[in-house]
């Protein structure tokens, strides 16, 4: 009895071997191949050593000298040993490799699992729009790329930019014409050193053009008269002036001082000459202007013969 149990034991461990020895996958092999490389892949496949088998499709064997028919077991194959490890883009490159080679073309499974086969049949229907798409985007990238090349090679080519210096507009040539003035007006005065002052009054006309940093000079010709005597006293006096801004606002307000001096006329009978020279102030507001000053007078006159301090006052109107 013994001896039976013996003898069963062994049997019974070859029996057991089949339940529990992994599955294996019935691989279908090109037609009349003889790759070595091909019929180890298909071998480690068929046992589920899948990436074995995978890295044998990368060798030279696999890849080098094969005919067509190989070629499309190669790409087939390789759809399904990245189905198998759950990598599935990679086999719905591959799949649709095979597929643009050979449009009838059927996975080299015996029974192949109901998922694999259902997403070969799809991609069977989806890989030309795909293919299609792949080119359209590489035909794109193409023309960006040239397009890229060409602007880079028209700018290397191109000069370099030429600085652009800011146009400096020039200075107006200077015109005695623009900056004459004309002023007319009323004018006063009066002896302040003696005793008994002869007042002086009549009309005046003050004629200016500009001159370099500012300055202003001018010819004036003033008649005065005095009612003071029983004959009067005539005075024409012509004066060359030399003004100096100290604040200056064109057509709105300014303020200059000025040097004066010139030979003067008194009249009627007899007649007499003199002299004077003198500083004054004038203020501009808008067209009008206010003149005061004083001046140093020699006169040689039959009534008034001497020199005296004078003082005056002008208020003009801008007529240019």
């Amino acid at each position: 009895m013994k001896s039976l149990k013996l003898a069963v034991l062994p049997l019974m461990t070859l029996l057991a071997v089949p339940a529990v020895a992994a599955p294996r996958v019935k691989v279908i092999l090109p037609e009349k191949t003889k790759n070595t490389c091909i019929r180890k892949v298909a071998r480690l496949s068929s046992t589920l050593k899948y990436e074995a088998a995978l890295a044998d499709l990368a060798t030279p064997g696999c890849t080098q000298e094969l005919s067509p028919e190989e070629q499309l077991w190669v790409s087939l194959m390789e759809g399904v040993l990245y189905q198998s490890l759950e990598q599935t883009p990679k086999a719905e490159d591959a799949f649709c490799r095979a597929l643009k080679q050979e449009e009838l073309a059927s996975l080299p499974l015996e029974n192949p699992a109901a998922e694999l086969d259902e997403l070969f049949e799809k991609l069977r229907v989806e890989c030309p729009d795909r293919e299609k798409a792949k080119a359209a985007q590489a035909e794109a990238e193409a023309k960006a790329k040239a397009a890229e090349a060409e602007a880079a090679a028209a700018a290397a080519a191109a000069p370099p930019p030429v600085e652009q210096t800011p146009a400096v507009e020039p200075e107006p040539a200077y015109s005695l014409v623009d900056s004459f003035e004309l002023y007319a007006g009323l004018h006063g005065e009066a002896d302040v050193g003696s005793s008994g002052p002869v007042p002086l009054g009549g009309v005046n006309v003050n004629a200016s053009v500009g001159l370099p940093f500012g300055l202003r000079a001018g010819l004036g010709l003033t008649a005065m008269a005095s009612p003071r005597f029983s004959s009067a006293i005539g005075l024409l006096l012509a004066d060359v002036r030399l003004a100096y801004p100290l604040l200056s606002s064109p057509g709105k307000f300014g303020l200059q001082v000025f040097a004066s001096g010139g030979p003067l006329l008194y009249a009627p009978n007899p007649m007499a000459a003199g002299g004077r020279a003198g500083l004054g102030l004038a203020l501009d507001v808008s067209k009008v202007r206010v003149a005061l000053g004083g001046s140093y007078e020699w006169r040689s006159h039959y009534r008034l013969d001497y020199a005296a301090p004078m003082a005056w006052l002008e208020l003009g109107w801008k007529i240019r």
